[in-house]
């Protein structure tokens, strides 16, 4: 692999790009150079939204003002573990039907997405969206709502398997006492909550801070977030040998997150990894605009919609699925649609060799000899009208294997 498409790739997985000029800006800094930027690159602040709950993405609503941020050149690995987050602590606005909520727990995981997961499980788990999402919220030491601590276990923490019922019963005593007051706060209750010690993965536990801290101690724990952390990243659950030496790392650090993120993306594995899994919705609509040249936020939450993904809106409390579910053939006429008047086709019909300029602007430095012939012969067809051909190669760049898998 040359040196623009090893940085491609490094983008095209840290980032939500590589946009237009990316690639080349960051090849002079070779991989290492790029890993030390994407790494280091400062976390953005997105400003207020305006919350209108019959706009799900207005103009200045939550969604849009996530999306700009993905979508911002001068997005690094923290605007990416922001998503990947979203989908580990899910909430979905379906049920939590607040926008402010969603968005205060939106912020909650931006403040933590390279820090601490400890910290990190112990704020989420008392957060106003997911106490109203995991039927959190109303729970009472004496009729304990035992969804939470189960989530809690199962998908966010130790996994499936690794805990029993008198585990989930336990969890849920530890977890009472906490509600949403009306003006979307999440409040503790010491009467309604537990007040004595129950047995949860053999330690006592009393409170929330109690059980967090069991769950989080436990070696299941730091494999499972290195194995989903390292799916996310390099598109495949690691083998034995190395999910052991990612949770030593993740345990040494006491479950700092970046020293985490860092073993995986500069480890040799990481760059063997190419195209391992697919483009997800959410990433490549947000390349796909910028290489078609379309500025519209709430037009990409649409597509992002339509092709399985809406940000604030995960299908379930397990998130979005991996692999390549995703990534059906019936969304390939959607995709090649995009390309259909993109604001970009003059300047690609206008350039010397429209071939070569597509798939530069695409971030696509190692076009297999498939799809060059077809992108050639398409050109040769159509070369008597320009932009008609710069319309045929954008929509082929789009679809083709290249741009659709990560």
């Amino acid at each position: 692999m040359d040196e623009f498409a090893a940085v491609a790739h490094v983008l095209r997985r840290t980032t939500f790009g590589p946009f237009p000029g990316m690639t080349e800006a960051f090849a002079a800094r070779g991989v290492g150079g790029a890993l030390d930027a994407v790494l280091d690159a400062r976390p953005l602040t997105p400003g207020a939204p305006v919350f209108d709950e019959l706009a799900e993405a207005g103009a200045d609503g939550p969604a849009v003002r996530w999306l700009r941020l993905m979508a911002d050149p001068a997005a690094g690995v923290h605007e990416k573990l922001v998503w990947f987050w979203h989908g580990h602590f899910t909430s979905s606005h379906d049920k939590v039907d607040t926008w402010d909520l969603m968005w205060r727990q939106h912020v909650l995981l931006r403040e933590h997405a390279l820090g601490n997961f400890r910290e990190l499980a112990q704020a989420i788990t008392v957060d106003a969206a997911m106490l109203q999402w995991l039927d959190g919220a109303g729970s009472t030491a004496a009729a304990p709502n035992e969804n939470h601590g189960r989530e809690l276990m199962e998908l966010f923490t130790i996994g499936r398997g690794s805990y029993s019922q008198a585990d989930v019963k336990a969890a849920a005593s530890a977890l009472s006492g906490w509600s949403v007051d009306d003006d979307g706060t999440a409040v503790f209750d010491r009467d309604a909550g537990n007040q004595r010690a129950v047995q949860l993965l053999s330690r006592p536990v009393t409170n929330v801070h109690d059980a967090v801290d069991v769950l989080c101690d436990r070696p299941e724990t730091a494999r499972l977030i290195a194995a989903k952390l390292h799916a996310f990243l390099l598109g495949e659950w690691p083998a034995e040998q190395r999910l052991g030496e990612l949770a030593e790392v993740f345990t040494r650090s006491r479950l700092e997150i970046r020293p985490l993120v860092e073993a995986i993306v500069r480890h040799e594995s990481f760059l063997a990894a190419v195209r391992t899994r697919p483009r997800y919705p959410v990433e490549w609509v947000t390349a796909a605009f910028a290489v078609c040249g379309i500025d519209d936020p709430a037009a990409a939450f649409d597509h992002m919609t339509a092709l399985g993904q809406s940000p604030f809106y995960p299908p379930g409390v397990a998130g979005w699925p991996l692999g390549g579910t995703l990534l059906g053939p019936g969304s390939s006429v959607a995709r090649a649609a995009l390309a259909v008047d993109a604001p970009v086709i003059p300047e690609l019909a206008g350039a010397a060799d429209p071939v070569a300029a597509v798939f530069a602007r695409a971030g696509i430095h190692d076009v297999t000899p498939e799809t060059m012939v077809a992108a050639s012969d398409l050109a040769f067809a159509l070369r008597r009208d320009p932009e008609q051909a710069a319309t045929g190669l954008l929509a082929l760049t789009l679809t083709s294997p290249e741009f659709a898998l990560a």
